[in-house]
C-alpha cells in the first residue's frame, strides 16, 4: 500500500489570508487603487496636522510624542507603499499564476507551492547577493503577493487615519532645550560684484553667510535687494525654508526688528514686554531647524544678528548643525559693512552714461523725446546733470514727462544748473539728489499738491500710508479746504495723491497683507530726506517741524527746542508721559500729532494751555483714559482725533472749542456725551444726519464699504426704502444671531463679500422668489469664515457670472456650492479652502467638480487664523479708524451719521 506524504510546512493562516485579500480586493490593480485613494486621504490628514505643528510652533509649542510618533508611522507606511506599487508595475506578466510562478505545471499542489516557497527563497536570496549587502530582501511580486501586501497595508492606513482624529493635543509647550548659540561664520572675503545673479550664485553656492550691500542713497540699493527676495520668493524649489524681508531705517531699535521678523514668521510668542534677548531666544528656538534667508534693508549701525535668531545650534557633539541662516543687508556705509563682518561687499554704484540715458528714457515720454531733436539734446543734457544716481534720474525724467516745449525742458536744465539757487541751502552729501527733487516738486501741478507731499514726511521713515490716513490730515491741515460735500474734498485727495505717484515722488506699494484693498503709498527715504531739508533749511519757507515718528522715543523734547516748531510729529512712539512746560513753551505750534504712542494714558492739565494756536491734534491709537478740563482752551482747534482710546466720557468744555471741524471718536468707550453744542463740528448729531427706512426713501449713494461688526442682537437686516446703489464691498462678523443676508440681492454693485463668525446663519440667500436661479451680477470675491451651522449658500443654484475668488474656511457643514459650473469657469480664479472640506463636497454631477479641481488651492493654517484681519482696511498693526456710523435699530437702518462716506463700519462695544 503506498503512503502519501505531505509538506505541510506553510503558514495555512498566511494562505487564508492572502485568498481573502484576493477575494476582497480583486486582482492587483484594484488592490493597488484602493490603496491609492486611501494614502490621499491619510496624506491629507497628514498635511492638515503638519500645518497645525507649524502654527503650534510660532507659539512656542513642540509637536506631542503620540503626534511625532504617528508622523513616523505615516512616512514608513509610504515607503512600503512605494514598494509595493513598484513591484506591481515592474511585475512580469507570467507571475500571475500564483501557485505556479515558475510558469510549469505540477501534478501535486501542494508541492509546487513548497517548490515555489523554496524558489522564492532562493531568488531573493540571489536578489539580495547582486543588490549589495545593504538591499533588505524583498517580498515576492506576483498578483497573490502584491494584493496581499495591499491589504495588509491598507488596514494600516486605515488604522492611521482612525488614530489621526484621536490626536489631541497636537503640540504641547516643550521643556527649554540647553542650547549653544554660535554667530554666523566668517569667511574671508571674496571678490565684490554688483550684479544680483552674481549674489544668488554666492548665496546658493555656500561661499558665505553674510552679504553687504553698500552705496549712496538713491544708487538702487534697495532694488537690488528687492531682485533677490523675489527671486527666492518664487523659486518653488528654494535653497530656504523662509525668506524675510524688514525694514530697519535710521534710529531703528532692536526691538522693533525682532518684532516685524516675528509678524513676517508668524510667531506669537514674542511680547512687547520682553526685553530683547528674551526676543532673541525665541526668535532662534523658532529658526534653529529651518534654512533662513533675511533680507534687511536700509541699516545704519550694527545690528547683532544673534538676537535677531540667525545664530547656528550646535548638536551634543559640538558640531554645528546643517541649517543655514544667510543675512543680504543694504546699508548707506562701507563702515557698516565691516562692522557687520559682511564676508561679502557690494558697492552700488552710479550708472555709466549709457545706461543712465536708458534709464531716463524709460521713465520719459517716448513720443516727446522723439519729435523734437532740440528737445532730446537738453534731455541728454539734463541726464548727465543727474550724474547717473538712479533715483534722479527717474524723479527728473517723470518731472519732465509732460513737458512739450523746447523752452520748458530748457528752463529746467537752467534751473538744475543754476548754483544761486543752491547758495541758499546747505546742501547736504548728495546735493545731485536735491537738485533732481527740487526740480521736481516745482514742476507740481499747484501748491496745494506740494503741501501734501511734504505732510507725508511726518509719517515714520519708509511707514506705508493708506489714503484713508493722508487724506483727512490733508483736509485737517487745511490744504484741501473748498468744497461743498465731503466727497469733494475726497476726490480732490486722491487726485493728489494720484499726481504725486505718477511723479514717483509716492511709490505705490503692497503690504505684507495682500489683501489690503486700499492705496498704501511709502516715500522713499531720500525723498523724504529732501522734503524735511526743504521745509526746514531753505530761507523761502520759515516753517520749523521736529518730525521724531517712529524711533522709540520715549520723551517729548526739551522746550528750547519747541520755540520755532509750527508742527511736530512723535506717531508710533513709546511716549507713555507728557512732561509739564512753561506757559509760552509753544507760540508757534499749529500741529501736533502723537498717534501710536500706546502706552500714554494722561494728559497733564497745563500742557495745552501754553499752544495758543493749536489747529491740528492726534491723539489716536494712545490710552488716554480721559482729558482734562483745561482742554477748552484749545479755541484755535479744528482737527481733533481721538480714536481707539479708551477714553469713557468727554468734558462739557469741549463744548468751548468753537472752531472745531473734525472729530473723530470712533472705537472709544464712550457712554454719554456731555449736552453741549458745536458750531461747525462734522461730527454724530451734530451737523452730512440722515434717516433711513422711517417712511421715506433715502440714499447713501457715495457709500461704498460697509462693516457689521459684533452687533450681538442683530436678527435681521433689512434695506426697506434705503438705497445703496454704488455700495462696493460688504464685512460682517462676529453676528451670532444674524439669520442671512438676503438683502445683498438689491445691491446692484457688490464686488466683495465677506462674512465672519456668524454662528446662527444656516443659508446666506433665504428670500430667492420664483426664479430657478438667483443672479448676483457683480460679486467678484466671496469669503467665509467660521461659520459652524451654514449648509449652504442658497436653496437654488446662484449665477456669479463676475465671480473670481471663493474663499471658505471652517464652515464644516457646508457639504454643497449652490454654484453650476459654466456660471464659474468663465471669470473663476481661484477657490480656496481646507483640502478635507473640498473632498467631502457633495456634488450634483462629479463633472462640475472636475471642472473646478483646477482653481482649488488648499489653504495654510496660517491663513486661517488670520483670515479675521485679512481684509481689515487699514492693515494688521494698523489701528486708524473708519470715520462713519449707521444707526441699526431692530435690524432695520434708521441713521447715518459722519463725515467719511467712502468708509462705514458698524461696532457694538456693548
Amino acid at each position: 500500500m503506498a503512503c502519501i506524504k505531505l509538506n505541510l510546512n506553510v503558514d495555512v493562516n498566511d494562505c487564508l489570508r492572502g485568498l481573502k485579500a484576493t477575494l476582497r480586493l480583486g486582482r492587483p490593480k484594484s488592490a493597488i487603487e484602493k490603496l491609492g485613494k486611501e494614502m490621499t486621504r491619510l496624506r491629507g490628514k497628514r498635511d492638515d496636522i503638519k500645518n497645525q505643528i507649524n502654527e503650534a510652533e510660532r507659539e512656542g509649542k513642540i509637536p506631542t510624542n503620540e503626534v511625532s510618533q504617528w508622523l513616523r508611522e505615516v512616512e514608513i507606511l509610504e515607503g512600503k507603499v512605494a514598494d509595493i506599487d513598484q513591484d506591481f508595475q515592474s511585475m512580469s506578466c507570467f507571475s500571475c499564476n500564483c501557485f505556479n510562478r515558475t510558469g510549469g505545471t505540477s501534478s501535486n499542489p501542494t508541492e509546487a507551492f513548497a517548490a515555489n516557497t523554496q524558489e522564492d527563497e532562493e531568488n531573493a536570496a540571489t536578489q539580495t547577493q547582486q543588490a549589495g549587502d545593504g538591499v533588505p530582501i524583498r517580498e515576492s511580486s506576483n498578483c497573490c503577493s502584491i494584493t496581499q501586501r495591499a491589504a495588509k497595508k491598507l488596514d494600516e492606513a486605515n488604522e492611521l487615519i482612525s488614530r489621526a482624529g484621536a490626536l489631541d493635543p497636537i503640540a504641547t509647550v516643550g521643556p527649554p532645550e540647553p542650547t549653544v548659540m554660535l554667530p554666523i561664520s566668517h569667511r574671508s572675503p571674496v571678490g565684490i560684484e554688483s550684479d544680483v545673479e552674481d549674489i544668488v550664485g554666492y548665496v546658493d553656492g555656500g561661499k558665505g553667510d553674510i552679504i553687504g550691500i553698500y552705496g549712496m542713497g538713491g544708487v538702487g540699493k534697495t532694488t537690488t535687494l528687492k531682485s533677490i527676495q523675489q527671486h527666492y520668493s518664487l523659486l518653488k524649489h528654494s535653497t530656504f525654508d523662509c525668506v524675510i524681508w524688514v525694514v530697519a531705517s535710521k534710529d531703528c531699535q532692536l526691538k522693533r526688528l525682532q518684532m516685524d521678523i516675528a509678524k513676517s514668521l508668524g510667531v506669537k510668542t514674542l511680547q512687547e514686554s520682553d526685553d530683547e534677548p528674551t526676543c532673541g531666544d525665541k526668535l532662534f528656538s523658532f529658526l534653529k531647524k529651518r534654512n533662513c534667508l533675511l533680507l534687511l534693508d536700509d541699516i545704519w549701525e550694527h545690528v547683532d544678528l544673534q538676537l535677531l535668531g540667525m545664530a547656528h545650534s550646535v548638536n551634543e557633539q559640538g558640531q554645528q548643525q546643517q541649517p543655514r541662516k544667510v543675512v543680504v543687508f543694504t546699508t548707506r556705509s562701507e563702515t557698516v559693512c565691516a562692522q557687520m563682518k559682511a564676508e561679502k561687499r557690494i558697492k552700488v554704484r552710479c550708472l555709466d552714461s549709457e545706461r543712465a540715458w536708458q534709464l531716463f528714457e524709460q521713465n520719459s515720454d517716448g513720443d516727446v523725446l522723439s519729435s523734437d531733436a532740440g528737445i532730446k539734446f537738453v534731455a541728454e543734457e539734463l541726464a548727465k546733470e543727474c550724474a547717473g544716481l538712479p533715483l534722479a534720474l527717474v524723479t527728473v525724467a517723470r518731472a519732465m514727462s509732460g513737458k512739450r516745449s523746447w523752452e520748458a525742458w530748457k528752463e529746467a536744465r537752467s534751473q538744475i544748473r543754476d548754483k544761486h539757487e543752491w547758495t541758499t541751502v546747505c546742501l547736504p552729501e548728495d546735493s545731485v539728489m536735491y537738485k533732481a527733487f527740487k526740480l521736481s516738486y516745482d514742476s507740481l501741478e499747484n501748491d496745494f499738491i506740494r503741501k501734501c507731499l511734504l505732510c507725508c514726511a511726518l509719517w515714520p521713515e519708509d511707514h506705508m500710508v493708506s489714503k484713508l490716513e493722508l487724506i483727512p490730515c490733508w483736509i485737517g491741515c487745511g490744504i484741501i479746504s473748498e468744497f461743498n460735500v465731503i466727497n469733494e474734498a475726497l476726490d480732490k485727495g486722491c487726485s493728489y495723491l494720484e499726481a504725486l505717484i505718477a511723479t514717483s515722488l509716492l511709490e505705490k506699494c503692497t503690504d505684507i497683507d495682500s489683501s489690503y484693498r486700499d492705496t498704501l503709498v511709502k516715500m522713499h527715504d531720500v525723498i523724504r530726506d529732501m522734503a524735511m531739508l526743504m521745509v526746514s533749511g531753505l530761507e523761502s519757507n520759515k516753517r520749523k517741524w521736529i518730525v521724531k515718528a517712529g524711533i522709540g522715543l520715549s520723551d517729548l523734547p526739551r522746550e528750547e527746542e519747541w520755540q520755532e516748531a509750527e508742527r511736530a510729529s512723535f506717531m508710533r512712539n513709546k511716549i507713555t508721559s507728557l512732561q509739564g512746560y512753561g506757559a509760552s513753551a509753544f507760540p508757534k505750534l499749529s500741529m501736533l500729532i502723537l498717534l501710536g504712542n500706546l502706552d500714554l494714558e494722561a494728559i497733564p492739565s497745563s500742557l495745552f494751555a501754553s499752544m495758543p494756536h493749536l489747529a491740528y491734534l492726534d491723539l489716536g491709537c494712545c490710552g488716554i483714559t480721559e482729558l482734562p478740563m483745561e482742554f477748552g482752551s484749545l479755541t484755535e482747534l479744528q482737527y481733533l482725533d481721538l480714536s481707539f482710546n479708551p477714553i469713557a466720557k468727554l468734558p462739557t468744555e469741549l463744548g468751548c472749542l468753537c472752531k472745531l471741524e473734525y472729530l473723530f471718536l470712533n472705537s472709544t468707550r464712550l457712554k454719554i456725551v456731555p449736552d453741549f453744542q458745536f458750531i461747525n463740528a462734522q461730527v454724530a448729531g451734530y451737523k452730512l444726519v440722515l434717516t433711513a427706512g422711517m417712511g421715506r426713501e433715502s440714499s447713501f449713494g457715495c457709500l461704498k464699504r460697509l462693516h457689521f461688526q459684533f452687533l450681538k442682537l442683530l436678527v435681521e437686516i433689512s434695506l426697506k426704502r434705503v438705497r445703496l446703489y454704488n455700495l462696493r464691498e460688504i464685512y460682517i462678523s462676529n453676528c451670532p444671531m444674524l439669520k442671512d443676508v438676503s438683502w445683498v440681492l438689491q445691491l446692484p454693485c457688490l464686488k466683495f463679500l465677506e462674512i465672519h463668525s456668524c454662528g446662527k446663519m444656516k443659508e446666506l440667500i433665504s428670500e430667492v422668489g420664483n426664479s430657478n436661479s438667483i443672479t448676483i451680477s457683480s460679486i467678484q470675491t466671496l469669503a467665509l469664515d467660521k461659520m459652524s451651522n451654514l449648509n449652504r449658500i442658497a436653496n437654488r443654484p446662484l449665477h456669479f457670472p463676475y465671480l473670481e475668488f471663493i474663499d471658505v474656511q471652517d464652515c464644516p457643514e457646508l457639504k454643497k456650492l449652490s454654484f453650476r459650473a459654466e456660471m464659474l469657469k468663465n471669470r473663476l480664479k481661484e477657490i480656496r479652502g481646507e483640502y478635507y472640506w473640498w473632498n467631502n463636497l457633495d456634488w450634483d454631477d462629479e463633472n462640475i467638480k472636475d471642472s473646478l479641481t483646477p482653481y482649488f488651492r488648499k489653504i495654510n493654517a496660517v491663513m486661517a487664523t488670520n483670515l479675521d484681519m485679512k481684509h481689515w482696511p487699514f492693515g494688521q498693526g494698523d489701528y486708524r479708524a473708519p470715520f462713519n456710523v449707521l444707526i441699526v435699530v431692530d435690524g432695520q437702518i434708521v441713521g447715518f451719521f459722519g463725515w467719511l462716506d467712502m468708509y462705514l463700519n458698524l461696532i457694538d462695544d456693548s
